[in-house]
Protein backbone atom coordinates (compact mmCIF):
# COMPACT_ATOMS: atom_id res chain seq x y z
CA UNK A 1 0.00 0.00 0.00
CA UNK A 2 1.02 3.56 -0.83
CA UNK A 3 2.11 5.32 1.98
CA UNK A 4 -0.45 8.22 3.15
CA UNK A 5 0.65 11.25 2.88
CA UNK A 6 1.67 13.30 5.60
CA UNK A 7 1.99 17.00 5.56
CA UNK A 8 4.79 16.52 8.80
CA UNK A 9 7.12 14.91 6.45
CA UNK A 10 7.28 17.69 3.76
CA UNK A 11 7.74 20.50 6.59
CA UNK A 12 10.29 18.97 8.12
CA UNK A 13 12.07 18.96 4.40
CA UNK A 14 11.41 22.55 3.84
CA UNK A 15 12.69 23.39 7.45
CA UNK A 16 15.97 21.48 6.17
CA UNK A 17 16.41 23.09 3.42
CA UNK A 18 16.06 26.56 4.78
CA UNK A 19 18.22 25.26 7.71
CA UNK A 20 20.80 24.49 5.04
CA UNK A 21 20.63 27.42 2.95
CA UNK A 22 21.07 29.85 6.25
CA UNK A 23 24.16 28.04 6.86
CA UNK A 24 25.40 28.47 3.36
CA UNK A 25 24.07 32.24 3.35
CA UNK A 26 25.91 33.13 6.87
CA UNK A 27 28.79 31.46 5.39
CA UNK A 28 29.58 33.48 2.37
CA UNK A 29 28.79 36.18 4.35
CA UNK A 30 31.82 35.40 6.34
CA UNK A 31 33.51 35.14 3.58
CA UNK A 32 32.76 38.46 1.94
CA UNK A 33 33.33 40.20 5.34
CA UNK A 34 37.13 38.78 5.97
CA UNK A 35 37.62 39.56 2.63
CA UNK A 36 36.69 43.38 2.87
CA UNK A 37 38.66 43.60 6.17
CA UNK A 38 41.48 42.23 4.58
CA UNK A 39 40.85 45.01 1.81
CA UNK A 40 40.88 47.56 4.53
CA UNK A 41 43.79 46.23 5.97
CA UNK A 42 46.08 46.51 2.72
CA UNK A 43 44.78 49.97 2.27
CA UNK A 44 46.12 50.97 5.92
CA UNK A 45 49.23 48.80 5.83
CA UNK A 46 47.99 46.27 8.32
CA UNK A 47 46.93 42.69 8.05
CA UNK A 48 44.06 41.35 10.93
CA UNK A 49 45.38 37.66 9.75
CA UNK A 50 47.19 36.28 12.83
CA UNK A 51 50.96 35.91 12.71
CA UNK A 52 53.49 34.17 14.25
CA UNK A 53 56.29 35.76 16.08
CA UNK A 54 59.56 34.93 14.14
CA UNK A 55 62.34 33.10 15.90
CA UNK A 56 65.66 35.04 16.28
CA UNK A 57 67.21 33.26 13.99
CA UNK A 58 64.16 34.47 11.18
CA UNK A 59 64.88 37.68 12.44
CA UNK A 60 68.86 37.68 11.80
CA UNK A 61 68.22 36.54 8.26
CA UNK A 62 65.66 38.98 7.48
CA UNK A 63 68.04 41.81 8.94
CA UNK A 64 70.37 40.26 6.32
CA UNK A 65 68.42 40.16 3.76
CA UNK A 66 67.53 43.67 3.88
CA UNK A 67 70.70 44.72 4.39
CA UNK A 68 72.03 42.98 1.34
CA UNK A 69 68.85 44.18 -0.74
CA UNK A 70 70.26 46.60 -3.79
CA UNK A 71 67.79 48.96 -2.84
CA UNK A 72 68.29 49.36 0.73
CA UNK A 73 71.06 52.24 2.27
CA UNK A 74 72.91 49.45 2.96
CA UNK A 75 72.82 48.15 -0.13
CA UNK A 76 73.34 50.94 -2.24
CA UNK A 77 76.77 52.33 0.25
CA UNK A 78 77.54 48.61 -0.68
CA UNK A 79 77.71 48.92 -4.13
CA UNK A 80 78.92 52.75 -3.77
CA UNK A 81 81.80 51.50 -2.62
CA UNK A 82 82.14 48.58 -4.64
CA UNK A 83 82.57 51.26 -7.74
CA UNK A 84 84.94 53.25 -6.00
CA UNK A 85 87.62 50.47 -5.73
CA UNK A 86 87.48 49.96 -9.66
CA UNK A 87 87.31 53.53 -10.66
CA UNK A 88 90.34 55.34 -11.66
CA UNK A 89 90.54 59.40 -11.50
CA UNK A 90 88.99 59.86 -15.09
CA UNK A 91 86.06 56.91 -14.30
CA UNK A 92 84.88 59.21 -10.99
CA UNK A 93 84.98 62.36 -12.33
CA UNK A 94 83.05 61.37 -15.95
CA UNK A 95 80.95 59.98 -13.28
CA UNK A 96 80.51 63.59 -11.57
CA UNK A 97 80.38 65.19 -14.68
CA UNK A 98 77.07 62.69 -15.48
CA UNK A 99 75.98 63.82 -12.08
CA UNK A 100 76.23 67.79 -12.76
CA UNK A 101 74.61 67.25 -15.92
CA UNK A 102 71.51 65.82 -14.69
CA UNK A 103 70.99 68.41 -13.02
CA UNK A 104 70.60 70.79 -15.43
CA UNK A 105 67.75 72.26 -17.42
CA UNK A 106 68.49 73.68 -21.03
CA UNK A 107 68.47 76.77 -20.22
CA UNK A 108 71.05 76.43 -17.34
CA UNK A 109 72.94 74.54 -20.45
CA UNK A 110 72.68 77.82 -23.08
CA UNK A 111 73.80 80.08 -20.16
CA UNK A 112 77.07 77.69 -19.40
CA UNK A 113 77.23 77.70 -23.77
CA UNK A 114 77.09 81.47 -23.51
CA UNK A 115 80.05 81.84 -20.66
CA UNK A 116 82.13 78.91 -22.34
CA UNK A 117 83.92 81.88 -24.46
CA UNK A 118 85.20 83.11 -21.42
CA UNK A 119 83.64 86.03 -21.37
CA UNK A 120 81.44 87.43 -18.69
CA UNK A 121 77.88 89.15 -18.06
CA UNK A 122 76.71 91.98 -15.70
CA UNK A 123 74.61 90.67 -12.18
CA UNK A 124 72.79 92.98 -10.28
CA UNK A 125 71.35 91.73 -6.91
CA UNK A 126 68.49 94.65 -4.99
CA UNK A 127 68.05 94.53 -1.32
CA UNK A 128 65.82 96.48 1.01
CA UNK A 129 67.80 97.95 3.45
CA UNK A 130 68.07 96.78 7.31
CA UNK A 131 67.64 98.71 10.59
CA UNK A 132 71.89 99.05 10.24
CA UNK A 133 73.41 99.70 6.59
CA UNK A 134 75.23 96.49 7.02
CA UNK A 135 72.67 94.34 6.76
CA UNK A 136 69.89 94.07 3.97
CA UNK A 137 67.21 91.59 2.18
CA UNK A 138 67.27 90.02 -1.16
CA UNK A 139 64.57 91.39 -3.14
CA UNK A 140 65.83 90.29 -6.29
CA UNK A 141 69.15 88.40 -6.84
CA UNK A 142 71.34 87.33 -9.44
CA UNK A 143 69.39 89.28 -11.84
CA UNK A 144 71.47 89.22 -15.21
CA UNK A 145 72.12 89.86 -18.91
CA UNK A 146 73.32 86.15 -19.67
CA UNK A 147 69.39 85.21 -20.51
CA UNK A 148 69.85 87.78 -23.33
CA UNK A 149 73.21 86.34 -24.96
CA UNK A 150 72.22 82.70 -24.52
CA UNK A 151 68.60 83.02 -25.89
CA UNK A 152 66.87 81.28 -23.25
CA UNK A 153 63.26 80.08 -23.77
CA UNK A 154 62.22 81.37 -20.22
CA UNK A 155 64.27 85.21 -19.29
CA UNK A 156 62.17 85.79 -15.95
CA UNK A 157 63.81 82.02 -14.85
CA UNK A 158 67.38 83.64 -15.26
CA UNK A 159 67.92 84.37 -12.03
CA UNK A 160 67.27 81.18 -10.71
CA UNK A 161 68.88 79.55 -13.33
CA UNK A 162 71.93 81.43 -11.96
CA UNK A 163 71.72 80.93 -8.40
CA UNK A 164 71.38 77.13 -9.57
CA UNK A 165 74.60 77.39 -11.19
CA UNK A 166 76.28 78.70 -8.41
CA UNK A 167 75.19 76.13 -5.90
CA UNK A 168 76.43 73.65 -8.20
CA UNK A 169 79.91 75.49 -8.43
CA UNK A 170 79.66 75.87 -12.44
CA UNK A 171 79.83 79.45 -12.41
CA UNK A 172 81.48 82.50 -10.25
CA UNK A 173 80.53 85.49 -9.26
CA UNK A 174 83.32 88.35 -9.72
CA UNK A 175 83.27 91.80 -8.59
CA UNK A 176 81.85 94.69 -10.71
CA UNK A 177 83.68 95.24 -13.92
CA UNK A 178 83.62 99.06 -14.87
CA UNK A 179 84.18 98.38 -18.70
CA UNK A 180 80.66 96.61 -18.59
CA UNK A 181 79.04 100.36 -18.04
CA UNK A 182 76.93 99.88 -20.96
CA UNK A 183 75.63 96.27 -20.08
CA UNK A 184 74.77 97.17 -16.27
CA UNK A 185 72.53 100.27 -17.83
CA UNK A 186 70.75 97.52 -20.10
CA UNK A 187 70.20 95.52 -16.85
CA UNK A 188 69.24 98.06 -14.52
CA UNK A 189 66.30 98.92 -17.43
CA UNK A 190 64.82 95.42 -17.50
CA UNK A 191 61.11 94.95 -16.62
CA UNK A 192 61.96 92.59 -13.48
CA UNK A 193 65.12 94.74 -12.10
CA UNK A 194 62.60 98.21 -12.23
CA UNK A 195 60.31 96.37 -10.54
CA UNK A 196 62.61 95.33 -7.74
CA UNK A 197 64.24 98.32 -7.43
CA UNK A 198 60.69 100.03 -6.72
CA UNK A 199 60.22 97.23 -4.25
CA UNK A 200 63.40 97.37 -2.14
CA UNK A 201 62.57 101.25 -1.73
CA UNK A 202 61.55 101.97 1.64
CA UNK A 203 60.61 105.86 1.68
CA UNK A 204 63.40 108.67 0.85
CA UNK A 205 66.07 105.31 1.23
CA UNK A 206 66.42 103.78 -1.73
CA UNK A 207 66.65 100.13 -2.41
CA UNK A 208 70.22 98.85 -2.11
CA UNK A 209 72.00 97.51 -5.54
CA UNK A 210 74.81 95.60 -6.31
CA UNK A 211 76.67 95.39 -8.78
CA UNK A 212 79.33 91.95 -10.17
CA UNK A 213 79.66 89.56 -13.00
CA UNK A 214 78.83 86.30 -13.96
CA UNK A 215 81.97 83.85 -15.26
CA UNK A 216 82.24 80.19 -15.63
CA UNK A 217 84.30 78.74 -12.76
CA UNK A 218 87.11 76.54 -13.47
CA UNK A 219 84.93 73.84 -12.51
CA UNK A 220 82.50 74.90 -15.34
CA UNK A 221 85.23 75.27 -17.90
CA UNK A 222 86.65 71.06 -17.03
CA UNK A 223 82.56 70.28 -17.14
CA UNK A 224 82.32 71.99 -20.96
CA UNK A 225 85.26 70.76 -22.12
CA UNK A 226 84.50 67.14 -21.08
CA UNK A 227 80.71 67.36 -22.41
CA UNK A 228 81.27 68.74 -25.52
CA UNK A 229 84.72 66.63 -26.16
CA UNK A 230 86.57 70.04 -26.57
CA UNK A 231 88.97 68.42 -23.67
CA UNK A 232 89.78 65.57 -25.91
Amino acid sequence: MPKPYDPRELLSHAVGAVRVGLDVYSWTEKQIVEALRHSLDALDGTDSTPTTTPSAAEEDTSADTTRSSPDSLGGKLSHLLERALDQNTRGSRTEFFHRLLDQLVADEARILGALSDGSRSPVVTISVWGQSRASSRPVLQNASLIGRTANVALPEMVPQYVTHLLSLGLVDIGPEDRELETEYELLMAETSVLAAVKSGARGPIPAKVERATLSMSALGNEFWAAATGEGR
